[in-house]
């Protein structure tokens, strides 16, 4: 097993992990494409599907409802946190590790999984929302908006400071964790599922506690039905996390920003 190996290209002086770009690139390719569907054919009365896509927006609308129209400011950043974390998380279900049969990928020792297991990309997002927050609040406030790093006393000013560290660092490895943690428990079951379906290993099983050897149909049908349960439970599992993650970040990310252009903040 391979884990954290990724393909670098080395980019005005920096490493590039150009398997998790390509990766990024398929999200945005289809978050472009769902958006081009979503907005395509708006209609008055709106279809099946157009309705889906304005519930989801107007979840994410509810969600800054607290700010006032403020908050309208700040729905569509918070709806394509969610959707590229989402899609990110997702894309990592689909068995990239087959392209490593592949003679020429599998020289350049790709790791194409889920862009959100490379705690650069989980990092990039953290510091996005960063700055974003810290730019809202100064667009409101302005130069008050510092004062709460003084409050409630000024010798508190180191550590309401470290709280602008502390929050994207928290925010990039909880994510990365996460996904990553996910894809090993897959690749791990991989492998067991690589000795289940080695015939030598279920017969002598079976000569050990049956006192015979099985026919090669029976061998084969059992291998094979335990070979697709096994990780079954473990992807059902990291749908779940991937979701549940996706929108954790989101809710962060809203309430840094609505803390930030409060007027008591």
């Amino acid at each position: 097993m391979h884990i954290g190996h990724h393909w670098t290209v080395e980019v005005l002086g920096m490493n590039v992990h150009m398997d998790t770009l390509i990766t990024l690139w398929i999200v945005m390719a289809i978050i472009i494409l769902f958006a081009a569907v979503a907005v395509g054919r708006i209609k008055l009365v709106p279809s099946k599907l157009q309705a889906v896509f304005e519930n989801i927006v107007k979840i994410f609308s509810g969600l800054t409802k607290d700010m006032g129209d403020e908050g309208k400011r700040h729905t569509p950043l918070l709806l394509t946190l969610f959707l590229l974390i989402i899609t990110s998380n997702l894309i990592g279900q689909i068995p990239w590790k087959l392209l490593n049969f592949i003679p020429s990928i599998n020289k350049l020792g790709a790791e194409f999984a889920s862009p959100t297991n490379d705690i650069n990309v989980t990092a990039a997002l953290a510091i996005t929302v960063l700055l974003y927050y810290i730019i809202s609040g100064i667009r409101v406030k302005g130069i008050s908006y510092f004062k709460h790093y003084f409050q409630p006393i000024w010798f508190m000013t180191p550590f309401n400071m470290l709280e602008d560290i502390v929050r994207p660092l928290t925010l990039s490895l909880r994510l990365f964790a996460n996904i990553l943690a996910g894809e090993i428990l897959i690749l791990v079951l991989g492998t067991l599922i690589a000795s289940l379906l080695d015939p030598t290993a279920i017969n002598a099983f079976c000569q050990n506690t049956l006192g015979g050897i099985l026919p090669g149909s029976w061998v084969y049908n059992i291998s094979l039905f335990l070979g697709s349960l096994l990780p079954l439970p473990i992807m059902f599992f990291e749908l779940f996390v991937a979701f549940v993650q996706a929108l954790v970040f989101t809710l962060l990310a809203n309430a840094y920003i609505q803390g930030a252009v409060a007027k008591h903040h």
